[in-house]
């Protein structure tokens, strides 16, 4: 299957769009001040220690990253490791939260732990397609990509909540005509959306109650479908008595809810402050030559001022130097032609 990226290097960070033939399948956000381990970058590790307990070592790779565990079953040609012993690793799943990365062998390195090679978005989706092309253009549909309810097109409604422990997903069958359909039209939608946010982990979804057995193997076969064509690895359970399907979802790095929200689903300060960025420039686009006031609320002037980037080098570069900040109550743009 052909597929293509369009990719946006935006202020302070880099969006990219996945596309298979003309659906969007999945998105990707990097900061640029995001320096926590991710998927295919190379640090030079020292073993802190051995850990039968876990079949594998854990590593410390320096710049601040939690330890991160080299787990023995998944190496290939790996000699025996010893406590303080420098070895270069790859990252096979970020780091993500407090749980520090997993790691693949490369080989033994006599060198001081730390970054060796950093990919950066393009690159890393050049690892997980290494067919894909790429086309320039503006991704939007990350500002709006990780609500926590969707509407469901027949009626009825998707409701994605993250926990500490797992992924819980509720179905409600709202105004459908049936809730065999609400349960159909959601195991499609919810299969959708675990891929084009990167969600993944342990998975609990709640459907409406089928009684008929028929019903019920329509939706475990429409679910087995809507998550074939995922690149991930997934395994699900058979429907249960109570209408609940467990799965798993591979996740080998972190989600777009991740980067992008907090734990309760809103957008975080640091993505206010982005998105703010972001309406600053394209006012300065179709506003050319005016002196612009990006006005903002106080929580997201305060981030602003104590970035850890030079978004106003940034800007300047982009728009020139015509803008200020201003606190306000809320997100805008004035533009004094």
């Amino acid at each position: 299957m052909k597929r293509r990226a369009v990719i946006e290097v935006a202020v302070g960070e880099t969006r990219a769009a996945i596309y298979e033939g003309r659906r969007m399948v999945e998105l990707h956000v990097d900061r640029v001040w995001d320096s926590a381990p991710r998927t295919g970058d190379v640090y030079i590790g020292r073993v802190t220690s051995v850990d039968p307990s876990v079949a594998g070592a854990w590593v410390e790779i320096g710049g601040g990253a939690w330890p991160a565990l080299l787990p023995f079953a998944t190496q290939r040609d790996m000699p025996k490791l010893i406590e303080g012993q420098s070895v270069e690793v790859s990252i096979l799943r970020s780091q993500i939260g407090t749980k520090g990365a997993t790691l693949r062998y490369l080989n033994g390195h006599e060198a001081k732990p730390g970054l060796r090679k950093k990919l950066d978005l393009k690159a890393r989706l050049l690892e997980r397609f290494p067919d894909l092309s790429f086309d320039e253009a503006s991704v939007n549909a990350v500002d709006s990509a990780c609500e926590t309810t969707l509407a469901l097109p027949g009626g009825g409604s998707v409701t994605i909540e993250q926990t500490q422990a797992l992924l819980a997903v509720d179905v409600d069958k709202g105004a459908a005509i049936s809730a065999a359909a609400a349960a159909n039209e959601a195991a499609k939608l919810i299969a959708s959306q675990l891929r084009l946010r990167g969600l993944g982990g342990l998975v609990v979804i709640d459907f409406p109650n089928l009684r008929q057995p028929k019903q019920r193997k329509t939706l475990e076969k429409t679910f087995e479908a809507a998550c074939d064509a995922d690149p991930n690895v997934t395994k699900f359970n058979a429907l249960s008595r109570f209408g609940v399907i467990e799965m798993t979802r591979s996740k080998p790095d972190l989600s777009l809810d991740e980067v992008v929200n907090t734990k309760y689903g809103e957008p975080t300060v640091a993505t206010q402050a982005i998105r703010a960025l972001r309406r600053l420039t394209r006012e300065a686009a179709v506003s050319p030559g005016a002196q612009l006031e990006l006005i903002v609320p106080p929580e997201v002037e305060s981030w602003l001022n104590a970035a850890p980037f030079d978004w106003r080098a940034e800007v300047t570069d982009r728009i020139g130097a015509r803008f200020k900040l201003v606190p306000g109550k809320s997100v805008d743009v004035k533009a004094d032609r």
